[in-house]
């Protein structure tokens, strides 16, 4: 069998809210990575979230590309966003259950993840997903919450030239039991016992293009006998 855990970047917007009560519906126990500018603006559907029992990580303050700053400045984009994640956490009243942080853009270095292990961060239990990409890439050495399938739904944008069937399309080759026999031996990686760790966001802009796309791709990876399952969170190396 394989299993989804589904994370979701960017958050907290106009749609989150609508996600969380998707979300609930199916008692999917999603993992949000939220931005703090938008935190500090929008605390209203981050306190909903964790009122409803989901875990809301770090995904810096302004989402930027890290490998870009200076590593005073990459420390200050987490500890300010933490600052921000904390005062939601005690406004809700809710004891902060975990330390977790995504790399905008999926953009890791190792000095930060070094800095993340100091302060106690944890990640994603990632001991079952073994992705020939995941691997390669060194995400199970490192603290940080990495991917294993990118639904990249972020690509549809107008003048973009991604389609939602492409989405589709992609979900389907890699976790399914559509397509020709030809498609699935060429795309389909052995399943047996592995986990995924999902890619999506929380886009207001993605939500004008593709209404629900949330759900559409919650439905469509479960069509695929894939099962969602609750993220348990470890240390490094745990």
């Amino acid at each position: 069998m394989i299993k989804a855990i589904l994370t979701i970047d960017d958050a907290p917007q106009n749609n989150t809210k609508a996600i969380v009560d998707y979300l609930c519906s199916k008692n999917i126990k999603a993992v949000f990575f939220a931005i703090g500018d938008l935190l500090d603006k929008n605390p209203e559907n981050a306190l909903y979230a964790i009122s409803k029992g989901f875990v809301i990580g770090n995904h810096t303050y302004t989402h930027p590309k890290m490998s870009e700053l200076t590593y005073e400045e990459a420390v200050e984009e987490i500890e300010k966003c933490e600052r921000s994640l904390n005062a939601v956490y005690e406004k809700a009243g809710v004891e902060r259950p975990v330390k977790l942080f995504r790399f905008p853009y999926l953009d890791s270095r190792k000095d930060i993840n070094d800095y993340l292990v100091s302060k106690g961060f944890k990640k994603i239990d990632d001991s079952n997903v073994n992705s020939k990409s995941y691997i390669k890439s060194g995400c199970k050495d490192e603290i940080h919450v990495s991917v294993s399938f990118d639904c990249a739904e972020y690509l549809l944008r107008p003048g973009n030239t991604m389609t939602f069937d492409e989405i589709t399309d992609k979900i389907d080759r890699v976790f399914g039991s559509k397509g020709s026999p030809a498609v699935k031996r060429m795309f389909r990686p052995i399943l047996v016992n592995r986990t995924y760790i999902i890619l999506t966001h929380s886009h207001d802009e993605t939500e004008e293009m593709e209404s629900e796309y949330w759900r559409k791709i919650v439905e469509r990876v479960e069509a695929n006998g894939a099962v969602f399952i609750d993220p348990k969170f470890v240390g490094l190396h745990a």
